[in-house]
């Protein structure tokens, strides 16, 4: 990471795409992934979801016969690549139906759009 400063509102701005991930997947409101997600996502979750491009993506989730109930984001650090691109790092806590909870890193680049910040990649590291 370049770990340039992070105008504060744009770090605020970035946070808040990253939580709505977790509140429209608990939603299953998978249609409105474009709100977070940029066109040309690349999305990696070894062994569970791995696509590219914003229809594979939401298609992807569709299929997932049985999605966590509840996605907590938590310890989001926020590093300047250059004034249109960030890169992410922040812890995430998944409760799945029969009460397990798995922990993971996610590490996401999000990118100035004129729609607002969106996430270009997301690579999901599970830890445990």
């Amino acid at each position: 990471m370049i770990n340039q400063p992070v105008d504060p509102a744009d770090a605020r701005a970035i946070e808040d795409v990253l939580n709505r991930v977790a509140y429209l997947l608990d939603a299953r409101e998978y249609d409105r992934l474009g709100e977070v997600f940029a066109p040309e996502i690349s999305f990696d979750n070894p062994g569970r979801l791995t696509a590219n491009g914003l229809d594979d993506v939401i298609a992807a989730f569709k299929a997932i016969a049985a999605p966590a109930v509840s996605h907590h984001i938590t310890n989001v650090v926020v590093d300047g690549v250059d004034d249109d691109t960030a890169e992410c790092d922040s812890k995430a806590l998944a409760l799945r139906a029969g009460g397990e909870v798995t922990a993971a890193i996610y590490r996401d680049t999000v990118t100035r759009t004129g729609a607002g910040w969106r996430i270009s990649a997301r690579r999901i590291s599970p830890l445990g």
